[in-house]
């Protein structure tokens, strides 16, 4: 389980916001998270919590997620696939029986912070 670590490195780039910027505290912060990146979102949330107890700039923190869907292109004709559900997830061109390559769907990144 990783999502802990995840959650700490988040408060870490937080905490280096907050201090930047010369905040009190984060009010909230938006994570965009890939269907394939590999995590967890309810473990992440539920890591986050537990350090959102320990942390006084971010005891009231909104945590939103963004999740993004898998995209892949055909490297052959250029199609591009989206997919809403992994179950589906087929990663070979119905056009050219070619592989895709993923284009969207790995994120895991920060991309909005506010605070006070």
């Amino acid at each position: 389980m990783h999502e802990g670590a995840i959650a700490q490195s988040v408060v870490e780039v937080l905490r280096d916001i907050k201090t930047q910027n010369g905040l009190l505290s984060i009010t909230s912060a938006t994570l965009k998270i890939g269907a394939v990146s590999g995590v967890a979102i309810d473990a992440l949330l539920f890591a986050f919590e537990a350090i959102q107890k320990e942390e006084e700039f971010i005891k009231n923190t909104k945590l939103n997620i963004i999740y993004v869907n898998v995209k892949a292109r055909c490297s052959i004709c250029g199609k591009i696939y989206e997919f809403d559900n992994t179950d589906d997830l087929v990663m070979v061109c119905q056009n050219c029986q070619m592989p895709l390559t993923i284009i969207n769907g790995k994120e895991l990144e920060i991309v909005d912070v506010e605070g006070q």
